[in-house]
């Protein structure tokens, strides 16, 4: 940054110096304890938010008006810097050496449905130890330039997208608060980090100049641009039309009886394995009936798509065995939370009652 001068700057390093303090202090567990209760709580994160404010108001008024002959700026900048540095390192050496990302046994087990936030978050990630390794590496190696004067900015190009990335997912997947935090304060470091460089940033970005002139290729190129970008939304727009719209019979079904050839049965426990117990019709994903509720991908279970005539009530089910297809045509009658549906099935008669799950 071209100017030490400007009191901006000065509030800035003070604001995130006390930053650096409030995150160094997590190395003690009681003043973790401390800190995750004030990212819970709305009231208490904004009387934090306004004493730092203040504090570093009144610190960089002192700094920019009695302290003049120390320059500050050399110490602050650099500690600031390292701190981060550390920080995510120590982030990029959990993934390396297998300490994030590896969910116990009893989550794996556990129907993907169940799953907060947080364990779908790490069992997706786990899932692929050498994309957790990889992205470690890069935190590593960003965090690493960031250590260095002349490759400061670009370290900040490097970790900007990734921070920023677990910020989105430590918000919209209810990752831990305190974690939370930290991946937020990390990001705005970062960002005040590459911001000490603004004349290369203005030179890099805005260095280059283009003359608008209104004639036929100006018109032609915003056309084309226009195609490129709609363009997109018109072939998902299009594929969407071809699915199978939502109906009445969407969601997930208990199967509460079933009767075939004269017989009505009740699916159980003791029949699982011979009798279906819930069935399936997704939205764009087909349909399945499936037999045993406590086992998955199991190969007894019967996926197949399927066509709605809402205005005759009936379903036209095409299920894939095998090199086969089998034909199951039904009508269906809703009654709230219950559903009906009888018709043939391989020549024989089939009616079911069921219950919506979901």
């Amino acid at each position: 940054m071209k100017s030490n001068k400007s009191f901006f700057l000065k509030f800035f390093e003070v604001f995130f110096m006390l930053l650096v303090v409030i995150g160094l202090a997590q190395y003690s567990d009681y003043i973790t304890g401390l800190q995750m209760r004030v990212v819970t709580n709305a009231r208490l994160i904004w009387i934090v938010c306004g004493v730092l404010i203040a504090l570093s108001l009144g610190l960089g008024a002192v700094w920019h008006k009695f302290i003049k002959k120390t320059d500050l700026h050399q110490w602050f900048q650099p500690i600031i810097t390292f701190y981060v540095a550390h920080q995510i390192s120590t982030y990029g050496a959990a993934k390396i050496l297998k300490t994030q990302f590896q969910a116990p046994d009893y989550i794996l087990e556990s129907p993907v449905g169940e799953l907060n936030g947080f364990w779908l978050t790490w069992t997706y990630f786990g899932y692929s130890p050498t994309f957790a390794m990889l992205l470690g590496i890069i935190q590593v190696s960003g965090a690493f330039l960031l250590l260095f004067r002349k490759t400061r900015l670009l370290a900040t190009f490097i970790l900007l997208p990734i921070m920023v990335n677990i910020d989105f997912i430590d918000h919209f997947y209810d990752i831990s608060p305190l974690a939370y935090y930290n991946s937020l304060h990390y990001t705005f470091i970062l960002l005040f980090v590459m911001f000490l460089d603004y004349d290369k940033l203005i030179t890099a970005f805005f260095s280059y100049r283009e003359y608008y002139y209104f004639n036929k290729k100006t018109v032609l190129m915003n056309l084309v641009r226009a195609v490129v970008i709609g363009g997109a939304f018109l072939h998902i727009y299009l594929l969407k039309r071809s699915f199978q719209g939502k109906t009445a019979i969407n969601g997930v079904w208990k199967v509460d009886e079933i009767t075939k050839r004269n017989q009505r049965i009740t699916p159980s426990v003791s029949n699982a394995d011979s009798v279906w117990s819930k069935v399936y019709f997704e939205w764009r994903y087909g349909c399945l009936f499936k037999y045993n509720p406590d086992r998955f991908n199991n190969a007894k279970d019967l996926f197949g798509q399927y066509a709605v005539n809402e205005a005759k009530r009936q379903v036209k089910i095409g299920f894939q065995e095998g090199d086969k297809t089998d034909s199951l045509y039904l009508n269906y009658r809703t009654e709230g939370n219950t559903m009906f549906m009888w018709g043939l099935y391989k020549k024989d008669s089939l009616s079911m009652k069921l219950t919506r799950l979901k």
